[in-house]
């Protein structure tokens, strides 16, 4: 009997796992001609990045615009990280999350108003204080960014925690 003694793939560190999260996330077409990102089958740690992915997801499973969000989320975060020095620690990362997360959030009110409607699960803020307090109720354009924002910033913390649990494991 033969015994595998391949090695046991590892995330070494938060940026090591985004840039396998980056490469495993890739771009595919639908017989309709619709494009959307998915996770390779082949990747390593696939299994590990499926729960990373899917806990991005926040109950919506399955979902292109996050898949869609999940990939340039990974990309913005590295190219946050790069060059430098030293690797960047989860710390690191939490630091630039906001301003991640506020340059890929949709400003179009046309587009993020679709967003919305696209699924009405995502009409509540989980923190209202945090994004939504000094929003005037009568600009439903600028609350619909807010809430994107929101997403997205929520997107990319489940994201770092679902990598650094698999450094740390």
């Amino acid at each position: 009997m033969e015994t595998n003694t391949a090695p046991i793939p590892t995330v070494s560190s938060i940026e090591a796992g985004l840039t396998l999260l980056a490469s495993s996330l890739v771009l595919a077409t639908r017989t309709d001609g619709a494009s959307y990102y998915m996770l390779r089958e082949d990747c390593p740690l696939h299994d590990d990045l499926q729960d990373v992915v899917h806990s991005a997801h926040n109950g919506e499973l399955p979902n292109d615009w996050r898949f869609g969000m999940g990939y340039t989320l990974a990309h913005a975060l590295l190219e946050y990280s790069q060059p430098s020095p030293t690797p960047w620690t989860l710390g690191d990362f939490l630091d630039v999350v906001g301003e991640v997360a506020e340059l890929h959030t949709d400003h179009a009110h046309s587009r993020v108003l679709g967003w919305l409607a696209d699924n009405v699960n995502r009409c509540h803020f989980d923190d209202v204080e945090t994004y939504a307090s000094d929003c005037s109720g009568d600009d439903l354009g600028q609350l619909a960014i807010r809430r994107q924002l929101e997403e997205v910033t929520l997107m990319a913390y489940a994201i770092l925690s679902g990598l650094d649990a698999l450094v740390a494991a």
